[in-house]
């Protein structure tokens, strides 16, 4: 179903409960999408914010259970000054639902990584948050996540600032159900290029290594230019 679907040039896409014409690629789908934005919540602060430009294109994230061959993981990293300690309380995700039902996810999955040469090490979670119910957003595809006491999202930078990565998930059904879910990418990147690692192995990837590992996902996809995506971080910061 998902390789009729990939050879297709133009399909309906379902974005924030609008339907129009857009167009898919294995990797991703042109869309639109409304960005969350809220007050910090009481006793937090917007530790990190790219959540901004829109490029009107969002790259698939989830896991599908009617097709987990093709579940995958995107991240984007970010900096922790030096000598402080975020805390990460709630990251907030601009994405849309495409294909499918249009969603709604049934849940969203948030992972923290450690960085090894400018990516994040898939063999180095810092915390690994499954199945979170949003505060807001299921029924559009741009996501608040309250992180739970069980997630210990703790992240302390040494004597030079520390890069760290975020992956935000969304778990689905598949193509004939709740379709896919993208990840907005924004018009400039800041820092390193987002990342992403195809683990289900069913993804016909330029480069090979992306079903083994985190690539850039301009490696990944052979992309024109590289990706950024759109997201920010809520919590505490202390040194």
């Amino acid at each position: 179903m998902k390789a009729l679907l990939l050879a297709t040039a133009a399909t309906l896409a379902l974005t924030g409960g609008a339907i129009a014409a857009n167009t898919m690629s294995g990797a991703g789908a042109q869309g639109t999408a409304t960005h969350p934005i809220h007050a910090p919540p009481p006793g937090t602060t917007t530790l990190y914010d790219q959540n901004i430009g829109d490029a009107g294109y969002g790259w698939f994230s989830q896991t599908l259970s009617s097709y987990p061959q093709y579940n995958e993981y995107l991240a984007d990293d970010f900096l922790v000054p030096a000598g402080h300690t975020w805390k990460v309380k709630e990251v907030d995700t601009t994405g849309f639902y495409y294909q499918g039902g249009g969603g709604p996810a049934h849940s969203v999955n948030v992972l923290f990584w450690n960085d090894k040469k400018g990516l994040p090490d898939k063999n180095s979670p810092i915390a690994d948050c499954e199945n979170l119910k949003p505060k807001s957003g299921l029924d559009t595809g741009s996501f608040v996540v309250k992180l739970p006491k069980s997630c210990k999202a703790t992240l302390k930078a040494g004597a030079k600032k520390t890069r760290f990565w975020v992956t935000v998930q969304a778990n689905m059904d598949g193509i004939n159900t709740s379709g896919y879910w993208a990840w907005m990418q924004n018009l400039t990147v800041a820092n390193k290029a987002a990342a992403g690692y195809y683990y289900g192995g069913g993804n016909s990837v330029f480069d090979p290594q992306c079903l083994q590992q985190f690539e850039t996902i301009q490696d990944c996809w052979n992309a024109a230019s590289p990706v950024d995506l759109a997201f920010a971080l809520q919590g505490t910061d202390s040194k």
